[in-house]
């Protein structure tokens, strides 16, 4: 069970090496199945780590999918054809990557839209709502094959770093969101979630961003910007409409990971 230590500070100053390794298995273990479960772990204290995360997941989920793509292309009926060996071997990474998150940011994305067309207490007994109605079908449907098509995009152009960062992508946009918001109820996962996303997280993981987009290799230099005020603009829109809300939850930042890793990939198309 995760317990709550408080707002996180000072996360990267003093901590000595053994807790950083400690609060990344502690993110590991709660973002996906690539650990077991931790007994005493403070979500606050993981968020950091939330990109990093989704790195590690992003290179699982490609050195599972690469081999495939490779005999797909070279050796089965349609080699020599990277565009239609890249359609399979991307849904083998999207289904990975869903069986590793236990499509716990999906069913975010899901709740969120479903709600969206609701406000006040509506809006928040519809995200409540276990079942899934006609929004928040059409949502997943049209962000997995967004997400779909572009990946296998970037496969059949050899893109191989793209699978990898997409995933640490996405959990950034949830630290983005939750930075310097305030959450409908402090003590759900998602309220110790933004307890964890200090404004001072938030300008690291941009520098990091705009770093790392600066130094990928084959984006063309508009993308840069395009990929980054986008991303900023997207944000923002999420944030009025959870302040209009009166709060952030854990929704609010499953569908800022889906939603953001879709636009890192389109933008790096």
């Amino acid at each position: 069970m995760l317990s709550d230590t408080g707002c996180l500070q000072n996360h990267t100053d003093t901590m000595p090496l053994k807790q950083h390794a400690t609060h990344f298995l502690d993110a590991l273990a709660f973002l996906t199945r690539l650990a077991p479960a931790r007994a005493g772990a403070s979500l606050p204290a993981c968020v950091p780590w939330f990109a990093p995360v989704g790195l590690l997941l992003g290179l699982a989920c490609t050195l599972v999918t690469a081999p495939v793509f490779v005999y797909i292309v070279f050796f089965s009926s349609v080699s020599g054809n990277a565009t239609l060996g890249a359609l399979p071997a991307t849904w083998l990474w999207l289904c990975l990557e869903i069986w590793a998150t236990r499509a716990l940011h999906w069913d975010g994305l899901a709740d969120l839209a479903d709600a969206s067309s609701a406000s006040g207490e509506k809006f928040w007994k519809i995200l409540r709502d276990s079942r899934l109605g006609a929004f928040g079908a059409l949502a997943t449907l049209l962000i997995f094959c967004g997400q779909w098509a572009a990946l296998a995009l970037h496969l059949a152009s050899w893109h191989w770093w793209i699978p990898i960062l997409a995933p640490a992508w996405g959990r950034a946009c949830a630290v983005w969101l939750a930075a310097g918001e305030k959450t409908r109820d402090p003590d759900s996962l998602g309220g110790r979630a933004v307890a964890g996303a200090s404004l001072k997280l938030s300008r690291i993981y941009w520098y990091a961003a705009i770093l790392t987009v600066l130094c990928a290799p084959g984006l063309r230099l508009w993308q840069v910007p395009v990929l980054l005020i986008g991303q900023w603009w997207i944000i923002r829109r999420m944030a009025r409409h959870a302040q209009k809300q009166d709060g952030l939850s854990g929704d609010f930042l499953g569908a800022a990971i889906e939603t953001g890793q879709l636009w890192f990939l389109l933008a790096t198309l």
